[in-house]
């Protein structure tokens, strides 16, 4: 059968043969008995006065289904039946929380979004902001496992580009490149900004608001989400251990890395019940390769991946927007594409400070806009305070450091998939390799961005401790680690400290680095292990 080709420039609409088998037979006995499926693909068609066994025969006969190569998490499918093309998001066959991959919250708020939006058409005509949130239009949602063996939903395909390299090259010209940056800052405050209590979204996802309730504070959205991370982490490292295709090597690597997420997170926990936290609808994963752009226009068309949307804090989208300002080029090899070694000169991409900056100016718009006499600003006014500038700056490197904690979680489950051989993405492996620099990068930004108010410790530079510890332990010669005091550093993990020395004895004795050491700092890993005893330490304060 003939495929649709992909529009030039839309990396992240390309296909690939199916790597995920799907029982295309009972997939076509479903799609006939969904209501808005049946009138979508049989309107046109003497067909649609049939009986169903007929239509699923018919269908079947016309339905090619591809697989997309991009994306990691879920698999997605194109489904193309003669002119009509459809996208097909299911969960994997296993997963390692089970409130992972929640395809059930996804499907909703496209519902209410596609609601909203048409309330939004009928009403705001004279209205100069526009407010509308653009999404594909969900048509069937199916619950049940029998079918293809997995929990999955049905939506629009939207024709447009998919930019996987947020450096938009292939857009012609700078003033391009700069409207299709402000438009994405532009739609993501205006998900900030839905009515959520028009929309029955109160405790969609559990809420974030930091409220008490017979005096007792609750916990606030960064807390929720920490307690939860660290609970996906470690069904994710039991199942990485339990299958058969891990290996004792990588098995200890996800150990060290696992502990380091929990020092991570425990840091973060400390500031939780100080940062902003606003109160709104939060999409969860904003970034360019989540956003479909019109095939010639710099302008949104559709956001896409709302599994993670929930109510929360906003400013972890506006973290998720800019982690791209820290990751390298896609040339680095590292399966993701960043601008964090780029000169931004003439190129039309904004700054991270403009990216804090244009996002402000949209949320005063929307504040501005609420004020002019709606019924319901006074429920507004209570959880939707417009972005200062000020306190965005200052707390912005919390939240990426929170961020950066997230998508580390998120690596180690593509790595588990990966070891699993479950995993979605025809990249999975390589995105999976990146699990230990993401971890060095996100203490890198926790230290050099520190939250407001922290204390002198936790703004000691990270990669300098650790080379202040490799440093001692080079002068301690045959001490052991625990008797000098460079091993009490809280910023620096307990596990990492040990880590460092244990690398040592591993170079000396096999030749071998640790993943969580940075190269830089291999000639002093190689002279430390000339120094350090045949006989190993006592370790047991640190297990």
């Amino acid at each position: 059968m003939a495929v649709s080709m992909p529009l030039p420039n839309s990396d992240g609409q390309r296909t690939t043969h199916i790597r995920q088998s799907i029982d295309e037979e009972a997939l076509s006995s479903w799609m006939v008995q969904q209501p808005a499926l049946a009138k979508l693909l049989f309107a046109s068609d003497d067909i649609s006065a049939d009986g169903a066994s007929h239509q699923q025969r018919w269908l079947k006969q016309r339905l090619d289904v591809r697989q997309f190569g991009f994306g990691q998490s879920n698999p997605t499918y194109l489904l193309t039946v003669r002119d009509i093309k459809l996208v097909l998001r299911r969960k994997p066959s296993k997963i390692a929380h089970p409130s992972s991959h929640a395809l059930h919250r996804e499907y909703r708020v496209l519902e209410s979004l596609t609601q909203y939006n048409q309330r939004l058409r009928n009403t705001q005509h004279h209205e100069s902001l526009d407010r509308t949130i653009p999404i594909p239009h969900p048509y069937a949602y199916c619950k049940e496992s029998s079918i293809i063996g997995s929990e999955f939903y049905i939506m629009e395909f939207v024709e447009g580009r998919i930019f996987v390299d947020p450096k938009m090259t292939t857009i012609g010209s700078t003033e391009d490149r700069v409207e299709a940056f402000r438009d994405a800052v532009r739609v993501l405050a205006n998900i900030h900004n839905v009515p959520w209590w028009e929309m029955g979204l109160e405790n969609y996802g559990g809420g974030g608001r930091k409220e008490t309730s017979g005096g007792d504070e609750q916990p606030t959205y960064i807390q929720r989400q920490l307690k939860r991370l660290l609970q996906v982490s470690s069904k994710q490292s039991e199942l990485m251990k339990a299958s058969s295709r891990s290996n004792n090597k990588e098995s200890q690597e996800m150990e060290c890395i696992e502990q380091s997420l929990q020092d991570i997170a425990k840091l973060l926990a400390r500031h939780a019940d100080r940062c902003p936290n606003p109160f709104g609808l939060l999409h969860g994963d904003y970034k360019i390769d989540n956003l479909i752009f019109h095939p010639t226009q710099p302008k949104v068309v559709a956001v896409l991946d709302w599994e993670l949307s929930t109510m929360g804090d906003g400013n972890c989208d506006i973290a998720n927007l800019c982690m791209m300002y820290f990751m390298p080029s896609i040339e680095k090899g590292w399966g993701v594409a960043g601008l964090g070694d780029m000169d931004f000169g003439g190129s039309g991409i904004p700054t991270r400070m403009q990216i804090l900056s244009n996002y402000c100016q949209n949320s005063q718009l929307h504040s501005q806009s609420r004020l002019k006499g709606s019924s319901t600003s006074l429920v507004a006014s209570k959880s939707m305070q417009a972005a200062e500038f000020g306190e965005t700056r200052a707390w912005s490197g919390y939240y990426l450091s929170f961020l950066f904690l997230k998508n580390c979680v998120i690596v180690h489950g593509v790595a588990q998939r990966a070891i699993s051989g479950v995993a979605s993405s025809e990249m999975a492996h390589r995105v999976a390799k990146l699990l230990p620099e993401m971890v060095r990068l996100t203490w890198k930004i926790l230290d050099e961005y520190p939250p407001p108010g922290s204390g002198a410790k936790e703004k000691v530079g990270y990669d300098v401790l650790l080379k202040k510890l490799l440093d001692s332990l080079f002068n301690l010669k045959r001490k052991t680690p625990t008797e000098h005091s460079i091993f009490q550093c809280p910023l620096l993990s307990r596990r990492v400290s040990l880590l460092a020395a244990q690398t040592c004895k591993t170079v000396r004795h096999r030749n071998e680095y640790h993943p969580l050491l940075p190269r830089s700092f291999r000639p002093t890993i190689a002279l430390v292990s000339e120094e350090l005893p045949t006989s190993k330490p006592a370790h047991r304060h640190y297990d």
